[in-house]
């Protein structure tokens, strides 16, 4: 009964190689199901690490430097008390970001700010100046009089070399909190005019009502030299000018409009700047990211380019070039060593390559101010990201050019920290940064290009991460080719210790006992694959 399943299953396996592969449903619906897991990764690594910053914000680096000096309030009893207006805004600007995580608010002096900007530490810096009460002060007295009065300034400095979307992020989250203290503030400010508009009010009719006290005496003493008729006018008319003053008062006295009270209610102008111009050719802040990208795919590609042409030359593939169709002699090599042969060569290949590459970026107008440590970061990044590639195709055979595709682009872009900052992508992203070459490449690129080669500005954990990513990628590859090799054999072959290198010679004869005798003389009795064009290229499949 089982040499009866036996023989059923061969005959069946037997019809379907005489039938050909297109008459399985695998054949047609592998390519569908790749490409449609490939679409499913694509769009959910790539929109959900990238579509929602403000969602994601957490943590986002900014600064407060207040250098306020003050100025002398008037009191309501008389004198005068110094008042810090700046302390207030920076107060109720740090009660508005600490009712979140939305803002890592950091206050700096402006020493320590300048630092932390130039290292790219910060996204950005709300710098309040020195004569911000005395403005205020002229604001709440210039609503009063007639007199000009600048309206109290705030200048909110940027960081256009982090990126244009982290100075827009930047921009939009701390506003808010701006926002909220001037409105607090102006609600102060508002109590003060209409305080100031009090006093003034009940000075002018003070002073109307002594001079009104004063032309009642004179006129009294007058009118007691007349006779009676004289007095009693004098009476009438004192309590005819009674409510004078009041109306007079009303009349002179300073008001506050409700323009001004409106100024009042929201004080505080933003001014948002960069903190250092952006030169020509930087493509908006975003070149570094640009030339990161370009070191990623190259290598990318370039590793899958490599892999298809040795293996091809080394007959694990045929070698296809347009109309050209060779199957070459299999030459079979232990794993590891492939790994090294195809790495070791691309990297040979990637010094040059780095070179060209930033002798193109110069001529087209990018910026290099430090050309020879930016060839040395290139040719590192090209070799790591290479020995990934290598490695994973190593671990995964072919699906390991796919796995590299979701590894290093679907994931990495996300995680580079350019195109959106790692503080506004969700936690995942943040997590898996470490590991992703794409975002040392771009640390170390920005470093090199936008801040002076500043060790502590992204260019030592760059060069440190992609060192040891290389390093793992490397070690693994080898590890596994040699497990491989030993579990299983050499690539091409059918069990350990039986390699790609075993051909079988057959004579050119089309009789089916030659083609039965080539296919039974493979070691372990396993059919052999004959090549139409190279007979010598007879192997195990």
């Amino acid at each position: 009964m089982a040499d009866g399943k036996l023989g059923a299953r061969a005959s069946h396996q037997a019809a379907g190689r005489q039938r050909g592969p297109f008459y399985s449903a695998t054949f047609w619906a592998l390519p569908a199901v790749v490409i449609m897991v490939l679409a499913v990764l694509g769009t959910a690594l790539y929109l959900g690490g990238l579509s929602n910053p403000a969602g994601h914000l957490k943590d986002f680096p900014v600064a407060i430097v207040n250098q306020d000096r003050g100025a002398d309030v008037p009191r309501e009893g008389g004198g005068t008390e110094k008042q810090n207006y700046g302390h207030r805004i920076e107060d109720g600007f740090a009660s508005e970001a600490g009712k979140d995580e939305r803002l890592d608010l950091r206050r700096l002096d402006w020493d320590q700010a300048q630092d932390q900007l130039e290292r790219g530490e910060l996204f950005g810096v709300v710098v309040i100046p020195e004569s911000f009460s005395e403005d205020t002060v002229s604001m709440v007295r210039g609503s009063l009089t007639q007199e000009s009065a600048a309206r109290p300034e705030i200048t909110l400095y940027t960081d256009p070399q982090a990126g244009s979307l982290g100075t827009r992020i930047a921009t939009e989250a701390v506003q808010p909190g701006l926002e909220q203290a001037s409105s607090t503030m102006g609600e102060s400010l508002v109590k003060s005019a209409q305080s100031a508009q009090q006093q003034a009010y009940e000075q002018v009719l003070s002073e109307l009502e002594s001079q009104q006290d004063q032309q009642s005496e004179e006129l009294a003493r007058s009118a007691a030299q007349g006779g009676p008729a004289v007095q009693q006018f004098a009476q009438q008319l004192q309590e005819a000018q009674a409510n004078t003053p009041k109306q007079v008062a009303d009349q002179l006295a300073p008001k506050v409009s409700s323009v001004s009270t409106d100024l009042l209610r929201d004080p505080v102008n933003v001014d948002t700047k960069p903190y250092q111009e952006l030169e020509e050719g930087t493509a908006l802040g975003m070149g570094a990211f640009y030339y990161a990208i370009i070191l990623l795919v190259i290598g990318l590609s370039g590793s899958i380019a490599v892999n298809v042409l040795m293996d091809a030359r080394m007959g694990m593939a045929p070698f296809e070039m347009g109309p050209l169709f060779r199957d070459l002699p299999r030459v079979g090599l232990p794993r590891w060593l492939n790994f090294l042969i195809k790495w070791g060569l691309f990297t040979v290949a990637a010094g040059p390559t780095s070179a060209l590459m930033l002798w193109v970026a110069a001529g087209v107008g990018m910026p290099v101010p430090h050309g020879l440590a930016l060839f040395f970061a290139g040719w590192l990044s090209l070799s790591a990201v290479s020995a990934v590639v290598f490695a994973l195709i190593t671990l995964g055979g072919s699906a390991g050019m796919l796995i590299s595709m979701v590894y290093l682009v679907f994931m990495g872009l996300p995680t580079a920290g350019a195109v959106v900052p790692l503080q506004a992508v969700p936690d995942f992203f943040r997590i898996i940064a470490p590991i992703e070459p794409l975002h040392h490449i771009f640390m170390m690129v920005r470093s090199l290009l936008y801040f002076d080669a500043n060790a502590d500005a992204g260019l030592r954990s760059g060069l440190i991460g992609i060192s040891l990513i290389l390093l793992v990628a490397v070690v693994a590859a080898l590890a596994a080719g040699w497990a491989y090799d030993r579990k299983f054999g050499r690539r091409g072959s059918r069990g350990p210790g039986k390699h790609a290198a075993h051909r079988v010679e057959t004579p050119a004869t089309d009789a089916p006992e030659a083609t039965a005798a080539a296919a039974v003389a493979v070691a372990g009795g396993q059919p052999a694959v004959k090549s139409g064009d190279n007979p010598n290229a007879v192997m195990s499949s």
